[in-house]
């Protein structure tokens, strides 16, 4: 017989959108969620029901989703992607422990956007055989990038249009779930110029081609704003970034932003802990331009969806709230920002018929919040209860030191990355 859990909590949010639920109840029979809504006119085994686990006074709402995680990467460690671990045992390790915390801090679902070869569909597939709960992944295996491009050492070179295509067959045989590309260098890649278009319009046209042809979705790097306009004119799925980066700041294209808009291209802006005004430490401009080229993103109505970069440098796992604080200083509202993290990512990864709302048929990842998130986003900072797939989730309460070091620390990254990038001439610091 299917097993059957009961949740009640004191408010529900089935959606960003929805009004809140006083007195609620979730029935779950397995993995899928049967009845969410009042308790008052919760299906009558509910209240016979042996398996009910009371969450007293909080929110229960759908679980978060991030966009963008590598979870082959440390976040306590300040290493560029040039020297990545050849151990991938240890990289494997590295990456269930790393899911576990993704859980840690409600998030539910994740696409994990670049790891060494194969390790994203092998971790992915380990994950669901697990006896606990793991969350849900989607996995692009290596990114595809030029010859000593951002993440080279990964593994999914391709130069031309016929290595490109090759490489996306490659990736589609692996089993991936979306192909990444890199259309312009990045900062963790030293000498990849991140404000450099590293495919050309013809290169990417290609690439999109054949993924879709192998029903792939494709995201794209991209920091440059040429490289923007090159992802968006060769027709990509999502925008990872959008920097609007240039060799000395950024520089914001209502154009091409216009085009974005148009053909209804996902922008996925990978804001962290790094953006928040506290811990800012974003080498490619100041704060202000940074947010305010979001702000008019946002303004202009693009779609949006929450994803972090976890696992970069002092960007934790547990830290996804940071991206959410930072929408909000772009103008969203804490309604918007739950979207942005709910159903809007569950639209931008083809989940929307499995995740993203509390509805019955869909599947049971969830979580329970103190306090009000659509009036307080800090609320989602700390879940007191997760539930990925039907599964519970033990949550480990987050270390109230997990920051992203000090100042010292941050200036010396920052610093780092700028050289590695080509963008200034002075010599590391150590």
């Amino acid at each position: 017989m299917t097993p059957r859990s009961i949740l009640v909590a004191a408010r529900l949010l089935t959606d960003a959108t929805a009004p809140l639920i006083n007195d609620a109840v979730v029935c779950v029979e397995g993995d899928t969620i049967t009845y969410a809504g009042p308790r008052s006119s919760a299906p009558s085994w509910a209240s016979t029901a042996e398996a009910v686990t009371d969450l007293g006074d909080t929110t229960l709402m759908p679980g978060l989703i991030d966009c963008h995680v590598h979870l082959c990467l440390d976040p306590a460690s300040d290493a560029d992607l040039n020297e990545m671990s050849s151990d991938h045992e240890a990289l494997r390790r590295l990456m269930v422990a790393n899911a576990g915390r993704l859980l840690d801090a409600g998030v539910t679902t994740a696409r994990d956007l670049g790891s060494p070869g194969t390790l994203g569909t092998e971790v992915r597939d380990l994950l669901v055989t697990l006896p606990h709960a793991t969350p849900r992944m989607l996995v692009a295996n290596a990114p595809i990038t030029v010859t000593r491009g951002h993440c080279w050492s990964m593994g999914g070179i391709a130069d031309g249009v016929d290595e490109v295509r090759a490489q996306v067959r490659r990736h589609a045989d692996q089993g991936v779930d979306l192909i990444k590309v890199m259309a312009t260098g990045g900062f963790m890649t030293p000498g990849s110029h991140p404000s450099e278009a590293r495919y050309t319009v013809e290169e990417l046209s290609a690439l999109v081609a054949e993924a879709h042809a192998n029903d792939l979705p494709v995201t794209s790097h991209v920091l440059g704003t040429e490289g923007i306009e090159r992802a968006v004119l060769a027709g990509v799925d999502c925008l990872e970034h959008c920097g609007w980066v240039t060799r000395t700041g950024t520089q914001y294209d209502p154009r091409i932003a216009a085009v974005i808009i148009e053909r209804g291209i996902a922008v996925s802006p990978a804001m962290n802990t790094a953006c928040t005004t506290e811990h800012y430490m974003c080498p490619w401009d100041e704060r202000d331009a940074v947010v305010g080229n979001l702000r008019r993103l946002i303004a202009l109505g693009a779609i949006i969806a929450a994803g972090t970069d976890a696992g970069i440098p002092m960007v934790h796992f547990e830290r996804y709230v940071d991206c959410l604080d930072t929408f909000i200083d772009a103008g969203m509202s804490p309604r918007q920002a739950i979207a942005s993290a709910t159903e809007v990512a569950a639209r931008v990864c083809r989940l929307e018929d499995v995740t993203g709302r509390l509805r019955p048929g869909l599947s049971a990842d969830l979580i329970a919040v103190d306090g009000d998130p659509t009036q307080n986003i800090a609320a989602l900072e700390n879940p007191r209860f997760v539930m990925a797939s039907g599964r519970p989730h033990a949550v480990r309460v987050r270390n109230a030191d997990l920051n992203t070091g000090d100042a010292v620390a941050r200036d010396r990254i920052r610093r780092n990355l700028e050289v590695g990038a080509g963008r200034h001439n002075t010599a590391p610091t150590s």
